[in-house]
């Protein structure tokens, strides 16, 4: 176990440590070896080992645990990590995953209703709809839809495609 001022030192020297040198691990390590150097790190460092110390001590222990977890958490997840050493070339030692940019998903494409068609005639019919729901001409494209469910009388997706049109000419103003 280290000496209780170690962890005071440790402590101070924190904000010039980067994530590696926290857990004493490469920069090449692998994902293995970055688990077992935060076993590692937290057999020595965890604050319960402290607690009958002096407070100070306790805290130090504390504040650096707190650090080799967030080391850990950044470290053992590839994308972050990855942003971590971009972030490590320039200069910062620490990554706030909460911090960084978040671009959403895209939100998943509708299929068209040409695409929930299964047969050419159905295509061909589903295919007018489609074209007229981009003109806003939405009775016309019911028609359509219509015509593509006699085509394929099994087809549920056009089905729901036509519920769906019911409902949105529905909500429409006189």
């Amino acid at each position: 176990m280290p000496a209780a001022s170690t962890f005071m030192v440790w402590a101070e020297s924190l904000p010039t440590l980067s994530y590696y040198a926290i857990l004493r691990v490469d920069p090449s390590s692998t994902q293995t070896q970055v688990k077992a150097a935060f076993h590692s790190f937290a057999l020595r460092a965890h604050p319960d080992r402290y607690v009958d110390h002096e407070p100070e001590v306790a805290r130090s222990a504390a504040e650096v645990f707190k650090r080799g977890v967030e080391a850990y958490n950044i470290l053992s997840k590839p994308d972050l990590r990855a942003k971590y050493d971009i972030a490590l070339a320039k200069g910062k030692l620490r990554l706030d995953p909460d911090a960084l940019p978040s671009v959403p998903p895209p939100p998943p494409r509708e299929k068209t209703i040409e695409e929930s068609a299964q047969t050419a005639k159905g295509k061909l019919i589903a295919a007018k709809a489609d074209r007229f729901i981009a003109m806003g001409r939405l009775e016309d494209a019911r028609i359509q839809i219509i015509n593509a469910t006699l085509e394929e009388p099994f087809n549920d997706e056009l089905k729901e495609r036509l519920a769906a049109l019911y409902e949105a000419l529905c909500s429409e103003p006189l």
